[in-house]
């Protein structure tokens, strides 16, 4: 009975691992949006759709540690019987620790790059609406140069 539990929790850090990749390509595919101005309505869709790929993650920790918790008295006394069990859950618990780390140095890549994205558009409307405030004063300016009203005009009606 054990023994069926294990290889549950096995597979479970197999999906785990494999979301894991999924949001390394998309996280992957995010710099490269970022990199290539895409238009932040297609980084928003990318990073909606890694959000629902953590959150399964997120749901799939919780049973895993759930489950783990349940078997974790049992397995303490058994530890002899399934140590090779034991030994490919801990390698994936690893692999599944590199991933996560990976994907991290990914997300902080990207979010400098989103910032500097982010400041380069706030300083290209900084200087546009300056721009605008020019004109606009320019425009008020020549306009009043404009209504000069005539001064040699015969007032005499």
């Amino acid at each position: 009975m054990l023994e069926k539990y294990l290889k549950i929790l096995s597979e479970s850090l197999d999906e785990k691992l494999k979301l894991l990749k999924e949001i390394e390509a998309k996280s992957n595919a995010q710099l490269k949006m970022i990199e290539e101005e895409l238009p932040f309505e297609e980084i928003d869709k990318n990073m909606d759709e890694k959000a629902a790929l953590i959150e399964k993650i997120n749901k799939m920790d919780e049973g895993f540690q759930s489950m783990y918790d349940n078997l974790k008295e049992e397995l303490a006394g058994n530890k002899a019987r399934y140590k090779t069990l034991i030994e490919e859950i801990q390698a994936k618990i690893g692999n599944v620790m590199g991933a996560s780390a990976s994907i991290q140095a990914i997300e902080a890549r990207n979010k400098a790059a989103i910032e500097q994205r982010f400041s380069a558009a706030h300083r290209k409307n900084n200087k546009r609406l300056v721009n605008m405030s020019a004109l606009d004063d320019y425009y008020k300016v020549a306009n009043k140069l404009n209504a000069v009203a005539p001064q040699f005009m015969d007032k005499k009606k």
